[in-house]
């Protein structure tokens, strides 16, 4: 578990990497009915993630699939985004035959395999991935290229943008003190299952959080999307639930906004706590920032984040119970930072 955390840490180099090995795909928006974007598990969630942003931004239908079929209305005009770590994915390559037999436009986002040589076989555009980490810890290459390509469409130059998010993400130990300070609050219950309560801006982000906790922790986590979450799932919480609860809201909506604060009263009154991670604006910025936060507070959660080149707990503790993370959440001051420059605060109760 050693290797999550730094894998981790080169999350801002990725990022780098898939800006300097990006070239324009030259695809008018004008000449497609509907983007969609293929992938499954820890390689299906940056599509998720991007599609959630553009929902208010793009003018074209985009869409994310994770299994073997391309929805009927997929051909001449449709974009399919094939994206598959490995290359081997064999869902992945089922989609992309598909797509090539019905004559979608292509593009391919692979570190290698099957994928990576029908691509250059078939001269698809393919953007590349460095080998040699683990698929979970690759979201930067597809989140990166992702962007960029959906951006293009709209005539949108993003660089500048992504290069200073990347630089922002470099500090690993800001992002590893920041983590340990919002996981203490749950300190007490971490044997318990999380439950991330989300607005649709952050649907891909909570359930990235939630594949990192099932994958690293070992534990339960699940998502609760407002405010369609909000009309069956609160009959569940009319009473105390062995369960830790996380907040992310993006505020772009009044209406939700209320729903939250309505699910915030109920928990309470049952004793239950949310943590809020209160976030200033829905920008491309917080979005990369809250997403490797995440990622670090289920490194924080599961025991096996990095101090000082050590892990942070005893590695004798059960799995899902509390780590020794006072000392990081103590060294706080430079955390502060992380959570400035991404206008991300724990909310005060």
């Amino acid at each position: 578990m050693k290797q999550s955390s730094q894998e981790l840490k080169k999350f801002s180099s990725q990022i780098r990497f898939a800006l300097d090995n990006y070239t324009p795909h030259g695809i008018s928006k004008d000449s497609l009915n509907a983007v969609m974007i293929c992938g499954v598990g820890d390689s299906g969630i940056a599509g998720n993630i991007v599609k959630d942003y553009f929902q208010d931004k793009l003018d074209l239908p985009l869409s994310t699939t994770s299994g073997y079929l391309l929805p009927r209305y997929a051909g001449r005009n449709t974009l399919v985004i094939v994206w598959s770590y490995s290359g081997d994915n064999e869902e992945a390559l089922a989609v992309y035959d598909i797509a090539r037999e019905r004559g979608c436009r292509l593009i391919v986002i692979s570190s290698g395999g099957a994928l990576s040589e029908k691509a250059r076989g078939q001269e698809v555009t393919l953007y590349p991935a460095e080998a040699g980490v683990s698929s979970g810890m690759a979201l930067g290459y597809a989140l990166t290229y992702l962007f960029q390509a959906i951006f293009e469409l709209l005539g949108v130059y993003k660089k500048p943008d992504l290069l200073k998010i990347a630089a922002s993400l470099e500090n690993s130990n800001d992002y590893l003190q920041h983590s340990a300070q919002l996981t203490q609050h749950f300190r007490e219950s971490l044997q318990y299952k999380f439950i991330v309560v989300c607005d649709a801006f952050f649907e891909g982000v909570a359930s990235r959080f939630c594949q990192q906790v099932n994958q690293v922790a070992r534990s339960e986590a699940f998502i609760n999307v407002l405010p369609e979450g909000g009309y069956h799932v609160l009959d569940s919480y009319h009473q105390k639930l062995n369960s830790n609860f996380i907040f992310l809201n993006s505020r772009l909506s009044a209406p939700t906004n209320l729903r939250f604060s309505q699910v915030k009263k109920l928990l309470e009154k049952q004793g239950m706590e949310p943590l809020e991670l209160l976030i200033a604006d829905a920008s491309l910025n917080s979005l990369f920032h809250i997403t490797h936060l995440l990622d670090w507070v289920a490194l924080q959660i599961a025991g096996v984040a990095i101090v000082s080149g050590d892990v942070a707990n005893d590695n004798t503790r059960p799995a899902g119970t509390a780590a020794n993370i006072t000392g990081a959440a103590a060294a706080g001051n430079t955390a502060a930072g992380t959570a400035a420059r991404a206008g991300i605060t724990a909310a005060s109760s």
